[in-house]
């Protein structure tokens, strides 16, 4: 998965989101979508790299420091929510605003209970305009957010 380089003179634009998946199509229609309203999304890794520990998940996101982090929860649905809630408690999200995707949501829903009452959790197959609101609602909730400085 790569960033789309700048124009030849200008420097890269910030990312506004980032995007773990396990789906490289599914990264590549989601960062259309966005670009056509003009957020800017960075693929991230595989969500199976950061279970693996292949790609260090606080490094990263100092790093490209995104507004809204999109975590796709897959099967099995216990074992990567849990692994989910590990990632979400790491002070690298603080002033983060987060969405979940799901090829299940009804599923998820029922694995995260109470939880997911102050996420987004965002069925597939993607609608534009509600993934586009999920995210736009979670850059207003991180403005909102103090994050810690680099």
């Amino acid at each position: 998965m790569n960033r789309v380089p700048p124009k030849p003179g200008q420097p890269a634009p910030k990312p506004e989101v980032v995007l773990f998946n396990a789906s490289d199509d599914t990264v590549e229609m989601v960062q259309r979508m966005l670009s056509a309203t003009g957020i800017h999304c960075l693929a991230g890794c595989h969500f199976a790299d950061l279970r693996k520990g292949n790609v260090d998940f606080a490094r990263y996101i100092a790093e490209h420091d995104p507004q809204v982090v999109i975590f796709d929860i897959s099967p099995p649905y216990a074992e990567n929510w849990q692994f989910f809630k590990t990632l979400r408690s790491s002070s690298a999200m603080d002033g983060r605003g987060l969405v979940l995707t799901t090829t299940n949501k009804d599923r998820l829903d029922e694995v995260v209970g109470v939880d997911s009452a102050a996420i987004e959790i965002v069925g597939k197959p993607y609608d534009l305009h509600q993934i586009t609101a999920a995210i736009t609602a979670a850059m207003h909730t991180a403005e909102g957010a103090a994050r810690p400085p680099h």
